[in-house]
């Protein structure tokens, strides 16, 4: 029997008493309670974790440490990040940060572990109350990054504690930021990142239930951070602030929430760079879920509702990967033409600097990117840039010649193509990676540089 549930859209077939789940990302899980799984085809439960980003002012109580460099292609200014900034910074380092969540200066991650929280909402249930909270002023949005829950759960993930067993147990203040250790008669040490206040029954109620939320310990030493900013007022770099690292935990089919599809295609350039560098693999990510075109959350009432909608709203990764091989080889046997032709009607030879010079092209969901990367004519290097091998040209010429050569070349794809590009030099070098580089300026591409004051 088939049956299609929830807001992942999963498919579950029964085999005697084992349950195989399909996802419509078309992972393939068995379980071994078909009871247990029936129970849990509800519209209000999910088998995902959302971690969601948020607007940050750095000069706010609830604020993260300010952090200087924000790693390739990420461009700051002021003291307001976005959520989207944060979303695409995340993704990619391919790291979480690991933080005490700060409230009015007070630590709200109790015991000796800071950690990485997460909801498991429903993503519809999610989407909705992230819209609207983030209207309201909260510290929450709509984007996100969506895993798989089970996976997370081994990762080292667990579900939060709401309140403890002992009413009369009065809890750590944390007053100026001090660590909030519970006694461990009450709570043994390691599971205290767990613990979220709960007392609905005070004179000013606090119930954060509605969040459902789950968290992931940092279990090694984070005092270097905490000496960082005492010394500094800042941290450095942003792989300084340790959290999890979930490209190292090898999950697959991870989702992102975003408002438009030119969010969207911005997310999609990231990951791409991540899969041709060879940092990732290709089914690391599953999905991207364009918010804006799913339907008001009172239409979710039956799960193959949410399962429909988020459906037709998802942007596949997949076709960036499974071009016709021909098509794209007659492409690059084209591109190749056009080279040679800048080649030939360029000046003899001259003397100059020597250095390597490519053209940087800057769409690489474009067909003609994804042809020279299919043929191995592109390099992407440590910066995200993608950049063409120019082999046509003579070797003989000086940097200066090449360089200009590409911009012309640069022109003539811009035309026939449509593909922003330009030039890129190393001098004294063959490596792209090297410094000093210099570059044709595209810095108001949104797809190679991710920017702080964009929402």
């Amino acid at each position: 029997m088939l049956v299609t549930i929830g807001v992942c859209g999963l498919k579950y077939n029964w085999f005697g008493k084992s349950v195989v789940r399909t996802c419509y990302c078309g992972v393939r899980h068995k379980f071994g309670d078909k009871n247990m799984t029936i129970n849990s085809i509800r519209f209000d439960l999910s088998n995902w974790l959302i971690h969601f980003f948020r607007d940050i002012d750095f000069e706010s109580d609830n604020s993260v440490p300010y952090v200087e460099h924000m790693g390739w292609g990420n461009v700051t200014e002021d003291t307001h990040y976005s959520a989207l900034f944060m979303l695409r910074c995340a993704i990619r380092s391919g790291r979480l940060w690991a933080t005490w969540s700060y409230r009015n200066g007070a630590r709200t991650i109790y015991g000796p572990d800071p950690a990485v929280c997460f909801t498991e909402m429903p993503i519809a249930a999610f989407i909705e109350s992230g819209e609207a909270r983030h209207q309201r002023g909260e510290a929450m949005s709509p984007f996100a990054l969506i895993f798989p829950k089970n996976d997370m759960f081994i990762a080292g993930a667990n579900p939060v504690i709401y309140g403890l067993d002992d009413k009369n147990y009065w809890l750590p203040s944390g007053q100026g930021g001090r660590a909030r250790i519970i006694d461990s008669n009450v709570l043994p040490e390691r599971e205290q990142y767990r613990y979220v206040t709960y007392n609905p029954t005070a004179r000013v109620p606090i119930d954060w239930s509605h969040e459902r939320e789950w968290r992931w310990p940092y279990r090694a030493d984070y005092s270097m951070v905490e000496e960082e900013i005492k010394e500094y007022g800042l941290i450095e770099e942003i792989m300084d602030i340790p959290g999890l690292d979930f490209y190292q935990e090898r999950i697959s089919d991870i989702g992102v929430v975003v408002r438009n599809e030119e969010q969207g295609k911005r997310i999609a350039h990231d990951i791409l760079v991540l899969v041709d560098r060879g940092d990732i693999a290709k089914n690391t990510f599953g999905f991207i879920l364009i918010s804006d075109e799913l339907p008001n959350g009172e239409r979710f009432v039956y799960p193959e509702d949410t399962q429909n909608a988020i459906s037709a709203s998802l942007i596949d990764l997949t076709p960036f990967f499974s071009h016709n091989k021909n098509e794209l080889h007659l492409l690059v046997e084209e591109f190749s033409t056009l080279v040679m032709q800048v080649e030939s009607e360029s000046s003899p030879p001259e003397d100059g600097t020597y250095g390597g010079c490519w053209l940087w092209v800057l769409d690489n969901t474009s067909l003609l990117v994804r042809a020279l990367i299919e043929e191995h004519r592109i390099i992407v290097t440590e910066s995200g840039k993608y950049l063409v091998n120019l082999f046509e040209f003579s070797d003989s010429r000086s940097l200066e010649q090449r360089e200009e050569m590409t911009r012309k070349l640069a022109r003539l794809v811009k035309n026939k193509y449509g593909v922003e590009c330009g030039y890129f030099s190393v001098d004294n070098s063959d490596d792209p990676n090297e410094l000093p580089f210099y570059n044709s300026d595209h810095l108001d591409n949104n797809l190679h540089y991710n920017v702080s004051w964009e929402y």
